[in-house]
């Protein structure tokens, strides 16, 4: 049973403090969810957003599918062979490596705190290029299978309560999970913290900005709230890390989709066309990286002392 939501209202916005406008409201289930949008930096989050309690809540009482067709607890060799099908984590975590090579001076690897870790491939990436890999997860099952592949025990706790030596850590990775959290100030100024001098914040998430997302507006499904809170472009992102004491030094934009999720939507008759839509379709999201209007974002923030 999920409690019922203490909700905090901003009059002004978290990340730069400047006017709202109403963007739009999303019920789900009976619960609607009102978005409002920074007039000056473009932040959209929930507001009132819930408690953290409800949000904690909300996410124990979520039934843990592996995949829309299976109600079956997720195994490693599933998510291995789902991995297999559509290359998405280990692609994305050898770029995040090999990006981060180039703004750590140091050949010394320090510690890489993988927050929200998920099945383990960004750990695995980080313990093959040389990182000592602390992670954590709330989701049992996710944790497990992180176990089995990488020999790393995540921890069982939220970022909030997470407890280590502060400036002990040389990387923080928050992959998908930023998007979710209900005080991003709390989150960024709590990883310059932790962070060693020069050390470096990486941030995956749904890029608001994006063509799909001006096109399809709320209907975007990114734009799914309890789940999202919040939604970032690169400007306000940079605007938060900067606030906190971050200097930007580099941003990505990524987009690709499942093949069988174009598939899905595609009428029968259209099948025997899959695979020149499946080519124009990667044409789209190529381009949509160069314009800087890709569907995530991948922006790597270091830490500046004195």
């Amino acid at each position: 049973m999920i409690t019922t939501a203490q909700p905090t209202h901003a009059h002004t916005c978290p990340i730069c403090s400047s006017k709202l406008k109403t963007w739009r409201s999303k019920q789900v289930d009976t619960q609607t969810y009102k978005f409002d949008r920074c007039q000056s930096c473009d932040f959209c989050f929930v507001n009132p957003k819930p408690s953290l309690d409800f949000i904690m809540d909300y996410y124990a009482s979520q039934e843990q599918d592996f995949s829309p067709e299976s109600s079956t607890p997720p195994t490693l060799e599933a998510a291995l062979e789902q991995e297999k099908v559509f290359p998405n984590a280990v692609l994305d975590a050898k770029r995040i490596i090999k990006t981060l090579d180039k703004h750590i001076p140091t050949q010394t690897k320090g510690r890489f705190f993988d927050v929200g870790s998920g099945y383990g491939f960004f750990t695995q990436a980080a313990l093959q290029a040389g990182y000592k890999v602390v992670s954590l997860d709330l989701d049992p099952h996710v944790r497990m299978i992180s176990q089995q592949m990488t020999g790393i025990v995540p921890h069982d706790c939220s970022f909030e309560d997470f407890q280590c030596v502060p400036g002990s850590l040389q990387v923080i990775l928050m992959s998908q999970i930023l998007e979710h959290v209900v005080d991003i100030n709390h989150w960024i100024e709590k990883s310059y913290e932790l962070l060693d001098e020069k050390g470096m914040l990486v941030v995956a998430l749904p890029n608001f900005g994006s063509l799909t997302r001006k096109m399809l507006q709320d209907k975007d499904p990114f734009i799914c709230p309890p789940a999202h809170l919040n939604h970032f472009s690169p400007r306000n992102l940079t605007r938060l890390m900067a606030k906190h004491g971050f200097t930007v030094r580099d941003v990505q934009w990524v987009s690709r989709m499942p093949t069988r999720s174009i598939e899905r939507r595609l009428p029968k008759v259209g099948k025997p066309l899959m695979p020149a839509i499946r080519l124009a379709a990667n044409a789209t999201f190529k381009a949509m990286d160069i314009l800087r209007h890709g569907m995530i974002i991948n922006v790597y923030g270091q830490k500046i002392t004195g």
